[in-house]
């Protein structure tokens, strides 16, 4: 019995640190996001999100293809340079992928505070 009993404190143990793991993607995300896309012209992520279209995860892997080349043409082409160039140096510096988690976590309902 209290080996079983182990066994179910390892498990919890292990569940928590996969959920925090699975959360600092979203974390980081939410740092690239803020740092080099919302300092620029103060907009929100929903906000961003609807500019462009993206209402699925499966648009934003449409979106995020090929180094985020189609996310960066249509942040241009809705006048959003500032924030385009934000999205370039997040894929010069930092992974892609973090900044897609915060995307899809903010299309789940998962708003950031602000």
């Amino acid at each position: 019995m209290r080996r079983f009993a182990k066994m179910v404190v390892a498990g919890l143990l292990l569940a928590s640190v996969s959920a925090s793991v699975a959360m600092a993607d979203y974390n980081k995300g939410l740092k690239y996001f803020t740092k080099y896309i919302k300092k620029a012209h103060q907009i929100k992520s929903p906000v961003l999100l609807q500019k462009v279209g993206a209402k699925t995860p499966d648009d934003l892997d449409a979106l995020f293809k090929d180094n985020a080349k189609l996310l960066i043409q249509k942040l241009e082409a809705a006048g959003l340079k500032k924030e385009a160039k934000g999205v370039e140096k997040i894929a010069k510096k930092h992974k892609l992928k973090d900044l897609k988690d915060f995307f899809i976590g903010v299309l789940n309902g998962k708003l950031p505070a602000g």
